[in-house]
């Protein structure tokens, strides 16, 4: 898929995978990278009977970054009674809907000011000037616990295995960008452009066909400038 080079590749993920089950060719796995594991793209990719597999973005909290903390992960969610209860025990006593940065929906859940203003954690859940109390945003159930599993399965020592699968893509595109100009083109306009990215994937088809067919031994991971000057 050829696109401009202001589309986010993540955009095209859905439409992709469209084109492939349309084809009668859909992965049952989908090894990305960082930007594609969104929430939404996971829930969206599972409706199409596709798994992502990738590291998810990280959580960039004060929380998650200071010890003894709590996080949004450490509060338990009932999402049929549509309330959240805290690490200290305490219930939120609102639900509201809400439509998040990214136009995308999402809850807030807001706690008393009568149970986080004197509780003996507070310095460790919020840093809200007194009296004001501990919040916590939320993506509707299904990206919630969808984001929650890709997370659980990416510090797995399973999920880490499994992640090294990937390798064999960057290669991929290493060698189409070194070997074959993937990284610029030679014509204007979507349609010649996307032509030629074409005809370069066919191509590294063909050479990777040949060297099989013919003994060629593959080539081991290139060792950068920088990592050739560590010693051993």
């Amino acid at each position: 898929m050829t696109t401009p080079a202001t589309v986010h590749e993540a955009n095209c993920t859905q439409e992709i995978h469209q084109a492939l089950i349309d084809k009668e060719l859909p992965p049952s796995e989908h090894y990305v990278d960082s930007a594609y594991v969104d929430a939404h793209l996971l829930v969206e990719a599972q409706a199409q009977g596709i798994t992502i597999v990738g590291p998810t973005r990280p959580n960039v909290t004060w929380q998650t970054k200071t010890v003894d903390a709590f996080d949004f992960t450490q509060f338990t969610v009932d999402w049929e009674q549509q309330h959240v209860t805290c690490p200290q025990g305490k219930q939120s006593i609102s639900w509201s809907p809400l439509i998040g940065q990214d136009g995308h929906p999402v809850f807030k859940a807001r706690f008393s000011t009568l149970d986080c203003g004197p509780c003996a954690a507070r310095s460790q859940c919020t840093r809200a000037k007194l009296p004001a109390a501990r919040s916590v945003l939320l993506m509707p159930q299904a990206q919630y616990e969808a984001l929650k599993n890709a997370r659980a399965t990416q510090v797995s020592a399973e999920g880490k295995q499994r992640y090294q699968r990937r390798a064999g893509i960057e290669g991929t595109l290493s060698q189409g960008v070194r070997a074959f100009g993937l990284r610029q083109t030679r014509y204007r306009g979507l349609t010649k452009t996307h032509l030629q990215n074409t005809a370069i994937a066919a191509a590294m088809n063909f050479e990777r066909l040949i060297n099989w067919l013919t003994g060629v031994p593959r080539a081991k991971t290139r060792v950068s400038r920088l990592a050739a000057l560590v010693p051993d």
